[in-house]
């Protein structure tokens, strides 16, 4: 499949291609597969998510480069950088994570030590895959212990919650934590939704410490800006809408994503509407519907890429989450340049 990103003024291009093990091009950042029992990796480019797919023939997720991509691996990140932007992946083993809070807490701050080290401090997204999200109870719960340990990892630094990534945090079936990630040199500008309280501001009924991400991260490019839409449900102030009804919470997360698509437009008056690029839907167990992906399509247009995964949400009552990529084009030139 052709890749679905415009390459005017930015470095990388996001495709899904059929899935394959091929040796990669030299202009891949990264390639992401998503299935169960997947081959270990030898590339640094390469990422295995834990995730089964549904709802057509298994793709994979693939980011390319235009210019001279460096890769490599170090501290047991895969990485691989093209002077503007920078892709990476951690893997981190159930036995582990023993203690999940030091281990979350830790893997973020070797994270930032990466990236500072290799010149791209400036967290754009965040992708956060976790075995037994939802395993605990009450404030063990893995997802509550993985939020405070990142928490306490970003805190560190003075202001951190007005410099937040755009996140993803999903749950597998299998043990273990894998986090890949996109930087740049230069930030993002960081997005809030008007319907909802901003995840770092949740109540301690979610946990000791709120999630640490923002709703979505906008990143201007030379002649086109970039909306990273974090995983996005059926959330309404703090509170979960439409528990148990699978299409209705469809819906909600649509006027979610139309609400940060308007906040964005905002925010960047010299370009054009935002129109999604790619998208990422996640499926709880036990919970596909075959009206599920034809409602999708309708939503957000039938021509959009589209990688429909299962796997268990942060919170016990979503039944979906939609995360996706969102594109604008400048005006003009001279509009951008005033902007």
């Amino acid at each position: 499949m052709a890749p679905t990103l415009p390459s005017d003024g930015c470095s990388y291009q996001l495709s899904h291609e059929p899935d394959a093990h091929e040796t990669l091009d030299h202009d891949v950042l990264a390639r992401i597969h998503f299935g169960t029992h997947l081959s270990t990796a030898q590339d640094p480019r390469e990422v295995n998510i834990a995730l089964p797919q549904t709802g057509g023939a298994p793709v994979a997720e693939v980011w390319r480069s235009r210019r001279p991509v460096e890769h490599g691996w170090s501290d047991g990140f895969g990485y691989a950088h093209d002077g503007e932007v920078l892709f990476g992946h951690l893997r981190l083993e159930e036995g582990e994570l023993t203690d999940l809070v030091r281990a979350t807490a830790h893997a973020y701050l070797r994270i930032d030590l990466l990236l500072r080290r290799l010149g791209y401090p400036c967290w754009l997204r965040m992708w956060n895959f976790l075995g037994h999200i939802n395993h605990g109870e009450g404030d063990a719960e893995r997802y509550r212990q993985f939020s405070q340990g990142r928490h306490d990892a970003l805190a560190r630094q003075p202001g951190f919650e007005g410099r937040l990534p755009a996140a993803t945090a999903i749950g597998t079936q299998e043990g273990g934590m894998t986090v890949y990630f996109l930087a740049a040199r230069d930030p993002g500008a960081q997005i809030e939704n008007p319907r909802q309280v901003s995840a770092f501001r949740y109540p301690p009924t979610y946990g000791p410490k709120s999630p640490s991400f923002s709703r979505a991260c906008l990143k201007r490019w030379a002649d086109c800006s970039h909306l990273f839409v974090s995983g996005t449900a059926s959330v309404v102030g703090h509170r979960t809408l439409h528990p148990g009804d699978l299409l209705a919470q469809l819906d909600e997360t649509h006027r979610n994503v139309e609400a940060l698509l308007g906040e964005a437009s905002a925010f960047e008056p010299a370009a054009g509407p935002f129109r999604a690029a790619a998208l990422k839907v996640y499926i709880r167990p036990g919970h596909e519907d075959p009206a599920l992906l034809p409602r999708v399509r309708q939503l957000f247009g039938d021509q959009v890429p589209l990688l429909c995964l299962v796997g268990d949400i942060c919170r016990r009552d979503l039944l979906l989450e939609i995360e996706g990529l969102f594109t604008a084009t400048a005006h003009s030139a001279s509009a951008q340049a005033a902007a």
